[in-house]
């Protein structure tokens, strides 16, 4: 069995999930102060997921029994998985929330944004779900690198 197998699958189901409880939390302190229609505060989202994202690339590297880094499509798969299950619930979450929690929150999205009236809870879900797997293609990428372990050491030699 593969080291991703053993070790990753089980990782990215966790942050996973994780990653969705953090998304909802952050949507719902937003709503409650009543910051919801602020889209700056969207970064904090990208953010969030990074941090996750970083958490998961830490948690497979530290569970390899040999010292190297592990294949960089194995960490991209696990870093976009986790991405897809977080993100994939929290839109979930989000189509229920404006549909039957919520619906007020719904009709002002629908008189304020372009679309408008044509939008729909799952619409909406179908749009954050969109925008947050696609911007997970670049963290992930981004993610990796930034936490990548130098692999070739120059010794330093003196004139």
């Amino acid at each position: 069995m593969s080291d991703y197998l053993r070790f990753g699958k089980p990782i990215s189901k966790r942050n996973g999930l994780l990653l969705a409880g953090f998304l909802i939390l952050f949507f719902l302190a937003m709503r409650a102060l009543g910051l919801a229609h602020e889209y700056y505060l969207r970064v904090f989202n990208a953010v969030i997921l990074m941090l996750v994202i970083g958490l998961s690339v830490l948690r497979y590297r530290s569970s390899l029994t040999e010292e190297r880094y592990g294949s960089f499509f194995d960490l991209y798969k696990l870093a976009l998985r986790t991405s897809f299950i977080g993100v994939a619930t929290f839109s979930v979450f989000l189509a229920f929330y404006l549909d039957l929690i919520d619906p007020t929150f719904m009709m002002e999205i629908q008189e304020q944004e372009s679309p408008g009236p044509y939008m729909s809870p799952i619409s909406a879900a179908g749009i954050v779900f969109i925008e947050g797997f696609g911007s997970s293609f670049i963290f992930s990428y981004l993610v990796i690198q930034l936490l990548k372990k130098p692999t070739v050491q120059f010794e330093s030699q003196e004139a």
